[in-house]
């Protein structure tokens, strides 16, 4: 209720076509969040068994040159948004098509998140509660979130970011306490040598939290900071890494390699928390956490498909697109997929990754980047 009342005054306070400027901090906050996303509800790199924080620390690495490359083409474009350096450096006709692949992209990434709420709400606390109910009021919160801006956006940063920390180190607390983990768990490391761990890598790995970090280039223009905004990327990318890497070695520590088969890793672990039979049951504090992240991820996607077709087609305002752009999301949501595993198994790491993410993600900017390093060579 906070929340919600905080974001009304802040819509009331900026109105809606005001151009906003979020700082240096909540820039921070939200690449933080985003990158967490739903990465920690469904855990990261399962098939690499033990070595899954091995996979991540890895990925994390290489996200980090990805990003380098996407920071690089926002200060070699100062002033531009991801969808403007395309017609910029390749022309009206190359540029525009191209950049349209972006907002499409964004908008269909809603639509998978709202799918994971679906499944992940349902699955563990409203078993018997109808799933349009669900994603409906999950969309809603997001269009009201995005309705007020980008300002809107960084303040539910700085809200979601001391939440998400004290959860974070309270789990840790209670998971020393309980006495269910086991660090010899983790042993033997590269038991199957390296295969399982670059398998995870790459694509995956790198595209997910990491390349994703390529949406944020919509709000990247509105930094009032923008010589830090490589910086603070970099950083935000590097802790959210070894956060990650943290929860895969807790989930590793007390189940041991077979924590793959848990559909929701995370959740199944904090079940297993119990000091002194008095603090128990904490998984409604792990469905919070995911919902949070989620809420800000999808956020972020949607104000950037919004604002990205906008900017494509001159509109004064991305608001008129609001209600289709949700309804569109709302939609794919609720029929992208029949059950869990196709959505995960068949949708993302068949489809989505390889076919998708791995050309809009690295191949294009980087194309994008030698374009506008020749350019500017001959200026």
């Amino acid at each position: 209720m906070e929340i919600i009342i905080l974001t009304a005054c802040e819509i009331r306070l900026y109105g809606a076509d005001t151009v906003q400027k979020i700082s240096a901090y909540q820039l921070f906050t939200i690449t933080f969040i985003f990158q967490l996303g739903t990465t920690i509800i469904f855990g990261f790199g399962g098939t690499a068994g033990r070595e899954a924080w091995i996979a991540e620390l890895i990925s994390c690495s290489l996200g980090v040159i990805i990003i380098l490359i996407y920071t690089t083409l926002m200060r070699m474009n100062p002033g531009l948004s991801l969808v403007e350096w395309f017609p910029a450096q390749l022309g009206r006709w190359i540029g525009t098509p191209i950049a349209f692949l972006y907002p499409l992209l964004f908008l269909y990434t809603v639509g998978r998140i709202v799918a994971d709420i679906r499944d992940m709400v349902s699955t563990t606390i409203l078993n018997n509660t109808p799933l349009l109910l669900i994603t409906g009021l999950f969309v809603i919160i997001i269009a009201y979130c995005v309705y007020g801006g980008a300002q809107i956006i960084a303040r539910l940063g700085e809200i979601f970011f001391p939440i998400v920390i004290l959860i974070f180190s309270i789990e840790i607390i209670l998971l020393f306490s309980s006495g269910v983990m086991h660090i010899t768990n983790i042993e033997p490391v590269l038991e199957h040598g390296w295969g399982p761990i670059w398998n995870v890598v790459y694509p995956a790995g790198i595209t997910q939290p990491f390349g994703e970090t390529l949406a944020l280039a919509m709000i990247w223009p509105l930094s009032k900071t923008p010589s830090k905004v490589m910086k603070i990327t970099v950083l935000s990318t590097l802790l959210s890494g070894i956060m990650i890497a943290c929860l895969d070695i807790f989930v590793i520590s007390v189940f041991g390699g077979v924590f793959s088969r848990f559909l929701y890793p995370l959740y199944t672990l904090l079940s297993l928390i119990s000091v002194g039979k008095f603090i128990e049951n904490l998984q409604m504090f792990g469905v919070l956490y995911f919902l949070m992240t989620a809420l800000l991820k999808g956020a972020i996607y949607m104000y950037a498909a919004l604002k990205g077709v906008q900017q494509l087609t001159k509109l004064k305002s991305y608001h008129a697109l609001m209600i289709p752009g949700c309804i569109i999301a709302l939609v794919l949501g609720m029929t992208m997929s029949q059950n869990i595993t196709e959505h995960i198994y068949y949708h993302h790491f068949k489809i989505l990754v390889p076919y998708v993410w791995v050309p809009l993600f690295i191949i294009l900017p980087a194309v994008l980047l030698m374009v506008t390093w020749f350019r500017q060579l001959k200026k």
